[in-house]
Order: C-alpha cells, then sequence, then structure tokens
C-alpha cells in the first residue's frame, strides 16, 4: 500500500502542476479539480490503513487542529450558510490539511521522500521555459496565466516563484555559487513576465530574513564575519540592478509609463500606495486596494452583529460553485473589490476574527516545527532544505496578510507547501556533518 500511495502522490504533483496545461488544451477546471481531490482522499484512506495497522495516529498539533475543525462546525452551526456551503468550504480549503495529515501517517521510504523532492525541484524549473513560451507565443504580460501551472490564478506568478527563490536564496547563502542567483533571476523572471511588481519587494524580505537565520545557525548568534557580509552584499548589489532595470523597462512602474523610463522613488511608492490602498481607476466598488480590504471586511463583519464578528458568515459563504449562485460573491454580496482576495480577508468573512486566530496560530506552530528541525539538522543539505522551508513559511504569512489565497486553495501551491512540511517533519538527524562555509 506504500508503494500505490508513492505512486498517486507522485501523479498529483504532476497534475497539480499541470493543472494549466490541461485547461488550455480544453479540460474544464472542474474535472480537473474533482480528480486532485480524489487523488488526496485515496491518500487519506490509505493512511487510514497504516493508522490502523499501527494503532497509532500521527497527529502534527492535534490540539490546535481539532479547535479549528470544531470552530468551523460551530460556525456552520451559527450561520446561515447550508450543508453545501460546508462541504465545498472543506472541499477547497480543509483538504489540503488532511493531505498533510495523510502523508504524516504513511511510512515512505526515505528513497520515495526525496524522490517526490526531487519531483518537485523538476516540476518548479519547468515553470522558467513555460514563462519565457508564454511571452514569446501569446506576446505581451498576461497576468493569469502562471507557467504549466494556472490559467487563471495570476497571483500565482508571485507566490509559486518565490518558493523556489527561498531555496536558490539557501544554497547561496550556504554554497557562494553565482549559478544560483542566475537561477534566482530566471525564477523571478517569472513574475516579472506577468508583470507582478510585488515580487521584488518579497525578495527584499525574504532574503534578510533567510540571511538572519542562516547567520544564527552558522554562529548560534546574529553576529556577521567581514566573509559572509561580502557575499551577502553581492546579492543585494545584484537585486538592486534588476529592481532598477525592472522600473526603467516596466511602464507602469516609471513616470513616463513607457520601456526605458525614469527611475523615480517616489512615483513608485505613490503608485504602489495607490495600487495597494486606494480604488483602481474607474472602478465602481469598494476593497479594491489590499490595504483598506481587511479594514472593509472588518466592518461588513461588524455590519452583521458580534456574532459575524467572532464566527463570520459562515464556511463557505464566499466560496465559488457552479452549484451556488454567485460568481463573485465577495463582490454582489459585499461590494469587496480587488483587494477581497486577501488569504485574511477570505478566511475572515467566513470564520470570523476567530476563526483568523486559530488558524494563524496552526501556521505558526507549523513554523515553531520546521524551526526545531532546523535547530537540530547538521548536515549541509538538510541545513539548506530546511532553511528553505522555513522561508516558504514565511512566504505564506506575507501571502496571506498581504497579497493573496493562493495558499489557502490552490491546488499546485498549496500541495507543494504543506508536502514540504510533512517532508522536514518527519525528517530524521543521523548525520553528524558539521555545517560550514
Amino acid at each position: 500500500m506504500r508503494k500505490i500511495a508513492y505512486n498517486i502522490t507522485y501523479l498529483l504533483f504532476i497534475l497539480s502542476f499541470f493543472k494549466g496545461v490541461f485547461e488550455l488544451i480544453g479540460i474544464a477546471e472542474t474535472y480537473i479539480q474533482l480528480l486532485i481531490d480524489l487523488l488526496i482522499i485515496s491518500i487519506f484512506l490509505i493512511s487510514l490503513i497504516f493508522m490502523v495497522e499501527r494503532r497509532d495516529i500521527i497527529v502534527l498539533g492535534s490540539k490546535i487542529n481539532i479547535i479549528f475543525f470544531m470552530f468551523i462546525i460551530i460556525s456552520f452551526l451559527l450561520t446561515d450558510v447550508t450543508s453545501l456551503h460546508l462541504v465545498l468550504f472543506l472541499r477547497k480549503f480543509y483538504i489540503y490539511i488532511l493531505l498533510l495529515y495523510a502523508l504524516l501517517n504513511i511510512e515512505f521510504k526515505e528513497e520515495e521522500r526525496e524522490s517526490l523532492f526531487k519531483l518537485l525541484q523538476i516540476l518548479f524549473l519547468i515553470q522558467i521555459p513555460a514563462a519565457f513560451i508564454k511571452l514569446i507565443v501569446l506576446g505581451g504580460t498576461l497576468e493569469k496565466i502562471v507557467g504549466t501551472i494556472s490559467v487563471s490564478e495570476g497571483s500565482l506568478a508571485t507566490v509559486m516563484p518565490l518558493f523556489a527563490i527561498s531555496y536558490m536564496i539557501s544554497l547561496y547563502l550556504n554554497q557562494n555559487k553565482i549559478k544560483y542567483i542566475i537561477l534566482l533571476l530566471l525564477f523571478m523572471s517569472i513574475g516579472l513576465i506577468s508583470n507582478k511588481l510585488g515580487i521584488l519587494f518579497y525578495i527584499f524580505i525574504l532574503f534578510i530574513s533567510l540571511t538572519i537565520l542562516y547567520a544564527k545557525k552558522k554562529t548560534d548568534s546574529f553576529i556577521f564575519n567581514i566573509d559572509f557580509f561580502k557575499n551577502i552584499s553581492k546579492v543585494v548589489i545584484y537585486l538592486l540592478i534588476i529592481f532598477a532595470l525592472f522600473v526603467s523597462l516596466n511602464p507602469r512602474a516609471n513616470p513616463e509609463h513607457k520601456v526605458g523610463g525614469s527611475i523615480d522613488i517616489d512615483y513608485l511608492i505613490k503608485f504602489t500606495k495607490d495600487y495597494n490602498t486606494l480604488k483602481l481607476k474607474g472602478s465602481k466598488v469598494q476593497g479594491d486596494g489590499r490595504g483598506d480590504a481587511p479594514f472593509l471586511a472588518f466592518k461588513r463583519l461588524e455590519d452583521g452583529g458580534l456574532m459575524n464578528i467572532l464566527v463570520g458568515y459562515g464556511p463557505g459563504d464566499i466560496v465559488t460553485s457552479a452549484f451556488l449562485p454567485y460568481e463573485n460573491p465577495l463582490l454582489e454580496k459585499y461590494n469587496i473589490g480587488y483587494g477581497g482576495r486577501l488569504g485574511v480577508v477570505w478566511m475572515m468573512m467566513q470564520l470570523g476574527l476567530v476563526g483568523v486566530i486559530i488558524f494563524v496560530i496552526f501556521q505558526i506552530y507549523l513554523f515553531t516545527q520546521v524551526y526545531k528541525k532546523y535547530s537540530e539538522v547538521t548536515r549541509e543539505e538538510d541545513v539548506v532544505k530546511i532553511l528553505s522551508v522555513l522561508g516558504i513559511v514565511i512566504i505564506f504569512f506575507i501571502d496571506f496578510f498581504s497579497y493573496s489565497s493562493e495558499l489557502i486553495y490552490s491546488s499546485g501551491i498549496t500541495i507543494t507547501y504543506y508536502f514540504l512540511i510533512y517532508y522536514v517533519i518527519t525528517y530524521k538527524n543521523n548525520r553528524k556533518d558539521k555545517l560550514t562555509i
């Protein structure tokens, strides 16, 4: 059964990363997602066999997760959503947490775990040529087409490359090789080709975070030696050059609105502020900016009273489905526009402030468990991998609070996120080589 579970997981990775390609050739997204869901359920059912045989269940953060699941049910009971809403919510969101627990309870061999990790590396690398093919064949910056992974989720052009960039930064910090900077720039180009300015700012945050964590691991303090500082300075210079080129070549990012425009930091700051906090040009709906959407969402909850502030409008209330009447529930029911794509807004409107708090605590717990493993490992390869996963959890929080809902329910990237958590948590520290640079 373990081998069957491995093969299903392998297929799951491939299917979720080529979801966009299947949609382009005419297969409906609904059918692809249904197959992905069935594969996850199959893995979970196989994990039940292992649980019965062992007479033991491995549940990471069991108390938090039980409280969270019970709260979802309480929110369902206290609000007006139907059983269909609840089922669709669990299918869209909770099924990926179910995958995490399924993987934790399947006793994959070490070589199978590593094989799945290498498959992910290949699938991420494929996204680079796919992005350039999009640019050459389709021309322009069609934001919603992202590599092979999606034709409808433009925010993935920022979130997905950051996963790989976290790994590249970790490798560079450890090995100081220029090839990892080149790969970092190639992954960054996925976002730039889709006209995503945000990726530039998030890379700086990620780079600073991982540098601090790596320095802590290397010296058991936050003190940097001269050689280490020189290596870091090189990357900062590379990133600043790319930043300047992108601002000049991107019509959205310069005041002349042309290719080859001037680099005007004041203009860029104003553009970013307007984009994130104010109404988009010509829009007639509220909450268009990412910055004002959480406050508007809270106001909408406030309109419903204290109960809605605490438990939201119910799990599934803003889930889109062919079985439900609204095409864009946040906009049509609550007049929240573009900014409503934030994960915190998506969660808050359905589960209220209490639901958001419990979910964030769960994610913080996952971070602490990954950091615990990071503190234990000594082998260089393992330090790099686990450091990159720490970066990915940081990306989760950045995405959830400031960018999108992709890491809540977008199949390919969310499956990757929870697999990497599983990969780190099940790591066995039985190798003793010391970390050096």
